[in-house]
């Protein structure tokens, strides 16, 4: 007659149930943080579509030649979302250049969100005075300052 000593070979019910527990504590750490990287890189997608239709805006102004007295803004449809530019212009060193400021913001539920990116551009207007500064040669500030 043959007796078993000892223990049999095997997970016991609290083995197993503290392996379950570190695997659900893997799985919702990386959970989170899939989640985290995909909500990243839908914030970079929207800001390099905004900074593409703050190009666009840009270079819509340049070739229709638009001289901007007063703020503006749009909505357009563009990269396949609806966009709020807002135009904002500031007078520069002369009057026949103005600044202005090219702030975009995605439309989202029919609400404008908050600006994800803005550039300035300069915009010329030869109608305009250039005053004292000579736009054909080198101007007395670049010699003022040894060159540049």
């Amino acid at each position: 007659m043959s007796l078993k000593s000892g223990r049999e070979s095997g997970f016991t019910l609290i083995e197993v149930m503290v392996a379950l527990a570190i695997l659900a504590v893997v799985a919702v750490a990386a959970s989170r943080a899939s989640s985290a990287y995909l909500k990243s890189v839908d914030i970079l997608r929207t800001r390099t579509l905004a900074h593409f239709v703050a190009q666009n805006a840009a270079a819509d102004l340049r070739i229709q030649d638009t001289w901007l007295t007063a703020n503006r803004t749009q909505t357009i449809n563009a990269q396949g979302r609806d966009w709020q530019i807002v135009m904002t212009v500031d007078n520069a060193i002369t009057p026949a250049l103005k600044q202005v400021n090219i702030a975009v913001a995605p439309i989202i539920d029919g609400q404008a969100g908050t600006s994800v990116t803005d550039i300035s551009v300069m915009l010329s207007n030869a109608d305009q005075d250039t005053g004292s500064l000579d736009l054909g040669g080198e101007s007395s500030i670049g010699q003022a300052g040894g060159g540049l």
